[in-house]
């Protein structure tokens, strides 16, 4: 169930520079063409055993130790406790269990999803709901996408009435729709407040360049005329954390 535990800053979205322990959830039902992480339900768990360390010890099971572990992990800088993947919400049961004890102990706990499971939301302090673009699919057609865009909207919705500091955030690449991402942007601002976290894609075994400036700005000018905007590269990768 769960492929890793560890400490670091948060390297993209919103509260990009804040310090998180990040609890990362095996399997996704996508896959999104730009992933970095691994889609199979086997496999150990490693958990960091000192904070910010990037030192790992293996495990076969930590699902009953993990609240034991965060609180070896807790420093006085913790913003939250992030539920990452994979997708999370395919847990999300055992989710929900995780948030009432970490809340009780007064821990922060933030949500990174695809927004694909509406239905499965618990509760949460802050989320980051990832908004999927058609060419972040390889195989699928415009009725997949536009039935998965539905849910997103839905589960921005749903977190953002529950009182979740929630916002939304997209990988675009160079051939990024200037149409759809307004059309996107329109959407997010009927629901609220919503602040729109543009990210440039990171290269890959698959993806070899990223996004130009000329497109960032395009994007974020026009993204302007309806939310709240913001650049977020993964700087994390470029500073060599986790």
């Amino acid at each position: 169930m769960i492929r890793e535990v560890f400490s670091s800053i948060m390297g993209e979205g919103k509260f990009i520079g804040k310090r998180f322990i990040f609890v990362r959830f095996k399997e996704c039902p996508l896959d999104c063409i730009y992933c970095d992480e691994p889609n199979a339900p086997g496999g150990t768990a490693r958990v960091e055993e000192i904070s910010g360390s990037c030192e790992f010890m293996e495990y076969l099971e930590i699902e009953h130790e993990l609240i034991e572990i965060i609180e070896k992990l807790r420093t006085p800088d913790l913003f939250a406790v992030s539920f990452t993947g994979g997708e999370p919400l395919v847990y999300s049961n055992k989710i929900k269990e995780y948030s009432e004890i970490l809340k009780h102990k007064g821990y922060k706990t933030f949500l990174e999803s695809n927004g694909m499971f509406p239905e499965r939301l618990g509760s949460y302090d802050y989320a980051s709901i990832d908004i999927k673009l058609p060419e972040h699919f390889e195989n699928k057609d415009d009725d997949f996408w536009y039935g998965l865009y539905k849910k997103e909207l839905e589960t921005i919705e749903r977190l953002y009435l529950a009182g979740t500091d929630v916002y939304a955030k997209i990988v675009v690449f160079e051939e990024t729709s200037e149409e759809l991402i307004e059309r996107i942007a329109i959407d997010l601002s009927k629901i609220g407040n919503i602040t729109l976290c543009i990210q440039p894609v990171s290269p890959t075994d698959k993806i070899k360049t990223t996004t130009s400036k000329k497109k960032i700005f395009e994007l974020m000018a026009i993204c302007g005329k309806y939310v709240d905007v913001m650049c977020t590269p993964q700087i994390h990768k470029w500073m060599g954390m986790l």
